[in-house]
């Protein structure tokens, strides 16, 4: 006797099954997809915010912070960006936002020392789109809702998945700051005198009766007429010098060049609150008298051409025969005779500037995306 064998509709569950693991696959794709297409873009985003907080940082101002940061939202296009806008608001004392954080960041060992910390000890800003600060552990409920295929799939088939919090997308950013040095101009020391008054910077730069400041390009030995002026022009826009830390070595040549002393004209004006625009300028030892050659080569000696500090020196006005310019001549004395009738009349700020990584030292400041571990960014 022969078993009766029925088969029908088998190749319907057969076909069933592949459709779901076909849509699984094509699900998993997709979202794949656009979770990867939603971090890129909202890394985007953070990644300019951190970089203009951080120049709003410079300026020691968490209106310039907020400001900077906010500006950009109308044009970040991260999923659902017009109801999700970057928050540039930061409490300057606990140095916390919604979406900022002030932070203390060591460049050396690629390391957050401190977050969040008060504006007076931030070098560094970390702007995110998440869920929860890692730092401060508050909840800004922010991070970036990504629509899915798969998820209302699983619900359907009673994965259980929810729905709320399956496809949240984090994302931080943190940018430094660091002060660039910005006249091609090292002093022979820095009177302590000076500090706080409008002094008067003499530019003695012939062998009688000794030389007090020289020419320089940091690190290029070049110090002709047009590259001082090209080194002028890149400080005014901000683009010179890049960082060169207390303690480096620098090339340093003397000579009137007058048409270099009347050039730094173009970098006196006022910041947008009023105030004198400020550059940080070289302290070699005192005891260079010839201003010529890059340094001994002996690191750290404190000697030779070595930096020893950073003066915050704020130009009012260039002086002297065939220097006179246009700006504030009534500070000039004209009664100054040779060799010391070229001047420099300025506002000293500090003579003894060290980290440049403080903010509000100078007109310019560097700013660079650096790594956050904490985050796995």
């Amino acid at each position: 006797m022969n078993k009766l064998r029925n088969d029908s509709g088998s190749v319907i569950v057969f076909i069933t099954l592949m459709i779901v693991l076909l849509m699984v696959m094509v699900g998993m794709g997709l979202d794949t997809g656009y979770l990867t297409f939603s971090r890129n873009m909202g890394q985007r985003a953070v990644d300019m915010a951190a970089l203009a907080g951080a120049a709003g940082l410079a300026q020691n101002n968490v209106t310039a912070i907020e400001t900077n940061i906010e500006q950009l939202n109308a044009t970040n296009d991260y999923v659902k960006s017009s109801g999700n806008q970057i928050d540039g608001a930061v409490n300057s004392v606990t140095g916390v936002g919604k979406n900022v954080t002030l932070v203390q960041y060591d460049t050396k060992t690629s390391t957050v020392v401190a977050a969040p910390v008060p504006l007076s000890s931030a070098n560094a800003v970390r702007v995110a789109l998440e869920t929860t600060n890692p730092y401060s552990g508050a909840s800004s409920i922010s991070a970036i809702n990504t629509p899915a295929f798969l998820t209302p799939l699983m619900n359907l088939f009673g994965g259980g998945v929810s729905a709320a919090g399956a496809n949240k997308v984090n994302v931080s950013a943190i940018s430094t700051m660091q002060a660039l040095p910005g006249l091609p101009i090292a002093l022979n020391g820095c009177d302590p005198a000076w500090v706080g008054t409008n002094a008067t910077v003499p530019w003695n730069q012939s062998p009688t009766p000794s030389n007090n400041s020289g020419w320089t390009t940091y690190l290029d030995n070049s110090v002709s007429v047009p590259d001082i002026q090209a080194l002028i022009h890149k400080v005014a826009a901000c683009q010179g010098t890049g960082g060169v830390n207390v303690g480096s070595e620098i090339c340093l040549n003397n000579g009137q060049q007058t048409p270099d002393l009347r050039e730094l004209e173009i970098l006196i004006g006022n910041n947008p609150d009023g105030t004198p625009k400020c550059y940080l300028t070289p302290v070699v030892p005192s005891t260079v008298t010839n201003f010529n050659g890059c340094g001994d080569g002996i690191p750290n000696n404190q000697a030779g051409n070595e930096i020893l500090a950073y003066a915050q020196l704020c130009p009012l006005a260039v002086c002297g025969p065939g220097v006179n310019g246009n700006i504030n001549q009534t500070l000039c004395d004209t009664t100054k005779t040779s060799p010391d009738k070229k001047r420099i009349i300025a506002n000293i700020k500090s003579c003894n500037v060290g980290d440049l990584t403080v903010s509000g030292l100078g007109a310019c400041y560097s700013l660079r995306l650096v790594r956050e571990s904490k985050a796995g960014m």
